[in-house]
């Protein structure tokens, strides 16, 4: 027997959430599916934007939030046979699930929840990557053993194909490598970085940089960990950010040494009781998969990695080079970025006796101006992370003579100093001709606190989209076609006016980034980019392909296989659709849009809303006129088997090629469309109807088939057309479930069960009971005979 009193209630209503709140710590501490369970996909905005967690799909469903619980809680980590009352699988159980109160929480009908299911609750769930790290260190204090990571063992796989190092290395912990090994000597700085057998001088600079500012170091590396004493593990952890989330990377402190040997192989600190940088490196190696992966890169990876923050990249040779140079570089050393910069490989020989390092990364550091014999001189100031003895040799070089001819105030406002310390100053002409490569961070909401800053420089505002192209939904590739390109997410901004009368523009960064392939051994990244267009302040809606039509995009990127493609452009106050796409249709990816500016911004990603619009009255009645002739007026009810020979033998099977006919299998998915009651049967009135609205969807699939099917990607537009908007969600559904993924196209036949269950949930929605807050209600049995009937 059913009860009836047990309520599939869609929303919480208004007087459960009030007792709630008066019999549980707080609301997200519910039995059974939280009603804001699609939180866990929403960016949440704190002192730090902490992002998303991208593992969770994009078309989460109550059962699947709820199946997430098992692998939430179950860390890749080697745990001993223990009973289920030991200290980890506590921590477990606190993490992941809801707090009991020392009350009983109850349900809005006043009886205990003791024995109901309970589910993480969705804040929690977004951060679990983060408590990896405890549950580890737990469980080594239970075992007494140190830890040893399974997933990034002490052997050849994680050092990757390194050829010359095969069979020449050990592993160490560093108290085996300097028995009096610490994590930190002191504070840090660049000098606790050097260089090993690894080409990743890329990483070694970045690492170099981030060390002159605490804030962004300790984001990376949590403070107060340990290589001695009590709170010792073997265990070491670190963030990195990640693809639109900061992530913690575990590892053991294991280090790859030459066989017979203490000397740490990688990077490792000159003073040789510190080990944080060569620990760091590991922890890096292991977030792109091997050591190997580390050969080769930009900094503006390590970068982004290392602070959340949106890199720009600009070639300095030929025609690439901007040619306002001079003023990006007084822009950006006066905001708050990063920047690196790189030796090409051309006239090398020269470079080198001029103390520069073919196809080397340096650190750009500084930029000025000085009064050099009576005219400007502008200098810029780099530094090689290799350290002293490594220094540019021509003008403006440390005991240059062109320093003698600069006054001691402007020598002190440059922050000069005569030092073999890595660091030095060259003319920005000499700067401009012997590197090839600028890369640029600004550091946004992810990087820094909001009242944060660096050298006195307020870091950028900052919004975050988070998309997924998918083949036949929304991967409709380039504009050279307008109507695929049309199915691309879309995301709308708008600028704030600054409030000034003469408003200025403000400086807007715009980057798309895709899923990091560096760990899928040398997998290759899609060729990604972007388009922008100004719309009006009141623009609600996606752009249709004959809206794109009339618009050209104030600004459209290179489409290139990068991480990250991104463009900068100066923008007055207003309202913006950015459009990401691959460059090449039904290309799948997840992807993050950010969009960094000077001035406050507002987000929207465009979508629909699930309405049905419904056909004119007039249109309807002359369709029903047209073909009540094809009826058995004494007929009173057909079920699937009479409908099925009536449209067989209709002009409704006309003209549809590799159409097979209306099958008792379809027929019996139309029928519930349009019954009243499910019965299996529909009388004259209900046939009509379902004749007219399938004329009308055949229509609109003619419309817009080839070759008698029609493209996937306008599945989207047919059901607009029909009258049916559907949310990004919902349509994903939709396509996965109709559209041939292997052909890109949708049949005819798929086309009618589509509509027609689409009608019949829309029905539902539109005529079933609501309850004093609007809210659907079902009762157990409704729900089933809805379900099950269509």
């Amino acid at each position: 027997m059913v009860d009836e009193e047990m309520l599939i209630k869609v929303g919480r209503s208004k007087s459960h959430a009030r007792h709630k709140k008066n019999n549980c710590e707080s609301d997200e501490e519910s039995t059974g599916i939280p009603q804001n369970y699609l939180k866990v996909l929403h960016p949440v905005v704190s002192e730090k934007r902490v992002q998303f967690n991208l593992g969770i799909p994009s078309t989460l469903t109550p059962r699947g939030y709820a199946k997430l619980e098992a692998k939430l809680t179950s860390p890749n980590i080697q745990k001993p046979k223990q009973e289920n009352g030991s200290t980890s699988v506590q921590v477990l159980k606190e993490l992941f699930s809801h707090k009991k109160p020392d009350h009983m929480c109850k349900n809005s009908n006043g009886h205990s929840s003791e024995n109901r299911i309970s589910y993480p609750n969705p804040t929690r769930m977004r951060n679990f990557k983060s408590i990896e790290y405890e549950i580890v260190v737990r469980t080594v204090r239970e075992t007494k053993q140190l830890y040893e990571d399974p997933q990034f063992p002490a052997d050849d796989s994680s050092i990757g194909n390194i050829p010359d190092l095969k069979g020449k290395v050990e592993w160490k912990r560093p108290k085996e490598i300097n028995r009096d090994a610490q994590f930190f000597s002191g504070s840090p700085s660049r000098f606790d970085v050097d260089q090993g057998y690894l080409g990743d001088c890329w990483f070694n600079a970045v690492v170099s940089t981030i060390t002159k500012y605490p804030q962004l170091l300790f984001q990376v590396i949590p403070k107060s960990q340990t290589l001695k004493g009590s709170d010792y593990t073997g265990a070491i952890h670190f963030q990195f950010w990640r693809f639109g989330q900061w992530i913690e990377v575990v590892i053991d402190d294991r280090l790859p040494v030459l066989k017979g040997t203490c000397k740490v192989v990688f990077m490792h600190s000159t003073d040789g009781k510190e080990f944080w940088s060569a620990l760091l490196e590991k922890a890096y190696a292991k977030l792109c998969g091997t050591y190997e992966h580390l050969t080769g890169g930009f900094q503006s990876e390590a970068m982004e990695d290392f602070t959340g923050g949106i890199c720009q990249t600009f070639i300095l040779r030929g025609e690439g080079r901007p040619p306002d140079l001079l003023k990006m570089l007084q822009r950006y050393t006066a905001t708050c970025c990063l920047i690196g910069c790189d030796v090409d490989g051309e006239h090398i020989r020269k470079r080198e006796q001029l103390g520069l390092i073919e196809s080397h990364a340096y650190s750009l550091t500084g930029f000025g101006c000085v009064n050099y014999r009576g005219k400007e001189q502008y200098l810029v100031r780099c530094r090689n992370p290799w350290g002293e003895k490594h220094e540019w040799k021509g003008p403006w070089s440390d005991k240059s003579e062109e320093w003698k001819h600069v006054k001691p105030k402007d020598k002190k406002a440059l922050g000069y100093k005569d030092k073999e310390d890595g660091e030095f100053w060259m003319s920005f002409e000499d700067f401009a001709e012997n590197f090839g490569l600028l890369e640029v961070c600004h550091l946004g909401l992810s990087s820094l606190d909001y009242d944060d800053e660096i050298e006195g420089k307020q870091r950028m505002n900052e919004l975050t989209f988070v998309g997924e192209w998918c083949a036949n939904v929304n991967a409709g590739g380039p504009m050279n076609n307008l109507e695929p390109y049309s199915t691309n997410p879309q995301f709308l901004f708008t600028i704030k006016r600054d409030g000034r009368k003469d408003e200025t523009k403000a400086l807007v960064i715009i980057g798309v980034m895709q899923e990091s392939r560096r760990r899928d051994y040398g997998g290759d990244f899609l060729e990604i980019g972007f388009s922008l267009y100004e719309v009006s302040a009141n623009q609600k809606s996606r752009l249709t392909a004959e809206q794109l039509a009339d618009r050209k995009p104030l600004i459209t990127s290179d489409y290139i296989p990068r991480r990250e493609v991104t463009l900068e452009e100066y923008l007055f106050s207003g309202t913006f659709i950015i459009i990401p796409t691959t460059n090449h249709p039904n290309e799948e990816c997840k992807f993050i849009l950010r969009v960094f500016s000077s001035s406050e911004m507002t987000q929207q990603e465009l979508d629909d809303t699930n309405t049905y619009e419904g056909i004119s009255k007039s249109e309807l009645y002359s369709m029903e006129q047209r073909f009540a002739q094809l009826c058995n007026a004494e007929s009173r009810t057909i079920n699937a088997t009479h409908l099925s020979q009536i449209l067989n033998h209709s002009s409704l099977k006309e003209s549809m090629h590799d159409f097979d006919g209306f099958t008792e299998s379809l027929c019996r998915t139309l029928l519930p469309s349009v019954s009243t009651n499910l019965t299996g049967n529909i009388d004259l009135k209900e046939f009509l109807f379902l004749w007219a609205q399938m004329n009308t969807w055949k229509h609109i699939f003619q419309n817009h088939q080839k070759h008698g099917h029609d493209p996937g990607y306008k599945l989207r537009e047919m059901l607009s057309t029909a009258g049916y908007h559907v949310s990004n969600r919902v349509y994903h559904s939709i396509a996965c479930r109709y559209i041939d993924s292997k052909k890109c196209t949708i049949s005819f036949d798929e086309f009618l069960h589509c509509m027609a269950r689409l009608r019949s949930a829309f029905d539902v929605t539109n005529i079933h009971p609501r309850n004093q807050n609007n809210q659907l209600v079902f009762t157990v049995e409704d729900y089933l005979r809805l379900s099950l009937s269509t």
